[in-house]
């Protein structure tokens, strides 16, 4: 799909926004381009993607900004291979340049790697990653699973078995998981999707084969402003050793949810409510493709997304936006996104962009 077509899908996509009420404008600024030092640019003409990225107030080896991400350039699962970053910032800002720590798996002989997350507990940095279709996995009997490692002065311990764990391939309830310690126990909350409805099985495979191969089913849903996958919500995991098998424990639907969005990718982080409590939020890209990243708090028993996007093709004049990252540090919300260069449809490239958290909140209402 070249880049002009998805340009005119995108403003066939604003129409239906329009149609359904839903804003075209994000409420924040246009974000500020970032970099990392890349020792590969040469093959990953430096492009980030998926970022995670974590502020760690006492530091860890003597940085307090830390990223995660996969390079992703053309789309080659082949280079999808987390590698870890640090910065340095003034107390005041957030930082736009990043510095090659070290690359955390290489490319699996089979299958790709994607998804990769990082946490901290004690005095150990931990980063996990999601191996698709590998070696390890046609031998453990899985389609997807979420590995971890410890990471210390450039060494890697890896984990000997699977964190989070996926056998279906119609439905993936550990997509882009986040890590969270709460009181010695550890969470995870990942999204939780149905990839293609139950009908569809009904015709003949060659039939389906054609009608994917031509997108025509994804040409189908567009023109009804729907979408073949269904996300059911966020799942839950808990475990007492972030090197030890995670349970699944529950899905919690998301609510206030346009029907033009399907929840795809998502980050979380803690930060005060409207009535001054701690509560979790989520950001979240709102769909695979054409998507907007929107904001969530947890509820009691529900995500409740928020009325007005934060950021949207057409507030940043980008396409292509994928999984946000975010964090509130001193009553600053900062929020990073990638979107993919106009002049090299190839290039996904991040960005930041920031606001006080309060004027946010109250920009929502």
């Amino acid at each position: 799909m070249n880049n002009r077509f998805e340009h005119l899908i995108t403003k066939y996509r604003n129409i239906l926004f329009l149609l359904h009420g839903r804003p075209l404008k994000g409420l924040l600024p246009i974000g500020v381009p970032c970099n990392a030092d890349d020792p590969t640019v040469e093959i990953t003409h430096g492009d980030i993607l998926h970022p995670c990225i974590r502020f760690i107030s006492e530091g860890f080896e003597g940085h307090q900004w830390w990223m995660v991400y996969t390079p992703f350039y053309g789309k080659d699962e082949k280079i999808e291979n987390p590698r870890l970053c640090y910065a340095d910032a003034k107390k005041e800002e957030v930082p736009t340049s990043w510095n090659f720590y070290c690359l955390i798996k290489e490319q699996p002989q089979e299958g790709y790697n994607s998804d990769p997350t990082l946490t901290t507990y004690g005095d150990k940095l931990y980063v996990l990653w999601r191996e698709n279709d590998t070696c390890r996995m046609k031998t453990l009997g899985l389609t997807r699973a979420t590995y971890g490692c410890s990471v210390q002065l450039k060494h890697i311990t890896y984990h000997e078995e699977p964190t989070l764990v996926e056998q279906s391939v119609q439905t993936d309830h550990e997509i882009c998981p986040t890590f969270m310690v709460k009181k010695g126990k550890y969470y995870a909350y990942s999204i939780h999707i149905r990839f293609n409805p139950k009908w569809i099985f009904l015709f003949p495979e060659k039939l389906m084969w054609y009608l994917y191969r031509y997108r025509i089913i994804e040409f189908a849903y567009l023109l009804i402003g729907s979408n073949r996958m269904k996300t059911h919500g966020v799942a839950q995991w808990e475990g007492d050793s972030i090197d030890k098998p995670f349970k699944y424990v529950k899905t919690i639907p998301f609510k206030g949810v346009s029907r033009l969005y399907r929840p795809w990718h998502m980050d979380l982080f803690e930060a005060e409510n409207e009535e001054g409590k701690t509560s979790l939020f989520a950001v979240v890209q709102t769909d695979e493709k054409f998507a907007d990243i929107c904001l969530a708090q947890l509820k009691d028993d529900h995500f409740q997304f928020y009325p007005k996007p934060l950021v949207t093709n057409k507030s940043i004049g980008m396409i292509g936006i994928y999984k946000p990252t975010a964090l509130v540090k001193d009553d600053i919300f900062h929020l990073y996104y990638t979107a993919r260069d106009d002049k090299d449809p190839a290039l996904n490239r991040m960005f930041v962009t920031s606001m006080p958290w309060k004027d946010l909140l109250e920009k929502q209402k």
